[in-house]
């Protein structure tokens, strides 16, 4: 048991893989649309309590009520304008809802209000777990515990001692449960997050499956298509010196910045996949060999996100003509092995650039190669 507990204690937290299996699926829009109403929510539920003989009274509870209110409004605005926060940005959003929830519990006037208020500490207990590490889960819960424990004991002191041990309890099984039941789901969810084409760091496809998505693309063109086809690799510069510098945790938020990148620069047609380490591919089909619009695109994004790395980025075009009448794996990685190696010249040129290799000759397209 002792194992088991010290075990889950040292579980990291989930933040950057499972944000990054949101932007994958196009959900982290709708998260942070429905963390801005609960937030609302809240903040109307404090201001009506306000008009209730049984919430804030006083002068001095009425001010801070409506201090606590304002705060919450202003975080759910954040949510909803600002997107999705950094891991810190997250984890300061805990720290002021876990306050802003002690002090609705606290200044309600009846305490079995209070204790109904309390409930919502469950809420913020699911989020952590789901983002979070077990010590914050942790840290959390004693929050939520003491709080509850000091509208306990005005219970008790208001002559009802059994409403009050009761509601001390239900509130600490709720706060045990919630977050427990989130944090199997997003355990289960990692598990098969591994099992999937999904790059657990960035969201993006892992190498089996952009293969995979890029060879049917290839293999469903016809032989008359007179578009050409685009590979683009991105290696990030001076990736090595990162994690040796600044640690694990700092090249994990540098390749989701970039995934994130990715994803907001590139047309929504175009398949995306992250190699291990720090390079990643783009393949898509433009109506001309020149793709300098998306590559500067994605170079000056890269620039300008932070951690503010640079990118040394290869590039290769080729006619789609052709394509599918020979075996797509074989024409991929073709392909693959020229961008990589475009990269390599940008790279030695300084990085933070981009090498073109227009219609390179196709080992697989020569004439005396029979078609699939």
């Amino acid at each position: 048991m002792l194992s088991a507990v010290r075990e889950w204690w040292r579980q990291p937290d989930h933040y950057y893989w499972l944000t990054a299996y949101l932007a994958a699926r196009g959900a982290q829009a709708a998260t942070c649309w429905l963390v801005a109403v609960s937030l609302t929510g809240f903040s109307a539920m404090l201001l009506l309590s306000l008009g209730s003989p049984s919430g804030p009274t006083g002068r001095a509870d009425a001010i801070a009520a409506v201090v606590i209110a304002v705060a919450s409004l202003a975080m759910a605005a954040g949510w909803a304008r600002e997107g999705w926060p950094t891991q810190r940005q997250s984890a300061g959003f805990v720290l002021v809802t876990a306050v802003c929830l002690a002090g609705a519990c606290l200044l309600q006037s009846d305490p079995v209000y209070g204790m109904f208020s309390g409930t919502t500490f469950a809420i913020l207990a699911s989020y952590i777990a789901l983002f979070h590490s077990p010590r914050m889960m942790a840290a959390n819960f004693v929050f939520a515990t003491v709080t509850a424990t000091v509208v306990a004991i005005r219970l008790v002191q208001a002559g009802d001692p059994a409403l009050g041990i009761s509601t001390l309890l239900f509130l600490v099984v709720v706060n045990i449960a919630t977050p427990f039941t989130c944090q199997t789901l997003v355990h289960v969810l990692g598990i098969n997050v591994l099992n999937t084409d999904i790059d657990p760091v960035t969201g993006l496809y892992n190498r089996e499956a952009f293969h995979r998505v890029v060879a049917a693309f290839i293999a469903a063109r016809n032989r008359d298509d007179d578009r050409f086809f685009i590979i683009v690799m991105i290696e990030l510069d001076n990736f090595a010196l990162l994690l040796q510098s600044e640690g694990r945790q700092a090249g994990d938020r540098a390749r989701v910045a970039a995934a994130q990148t990715l994803r907001e620069t590139t047309r929504q047609s175009a398949v995306i996949g992250h190699l291990p380490d720090a390079e990643f591919m783009i393949a898509d089909s433009f109506p001309t060999t020149d793709s300098s619009p998306l590559v500067e695109r994605v170079r000056g994004a890269i620039r300008s996100t932070p951690p503010r790395t640079s990118a040394s980025i290869g590039v290769v075009s080729t006619p789609m003509r052709g394509l599918a009448e020979r075996p797509p794996d074989e024409v991929l990685d073709e392909l693959l092995n020229f961008a990589r190696s475009a990269a390599e010249v940008a790279r030695r040129a300084g990085g933070n650039g981009a090498h073109h290799i227009e219609c390179p000759p196709l080992k697989t397209l020569r004439d005396d190669e029979p078609p699939r």
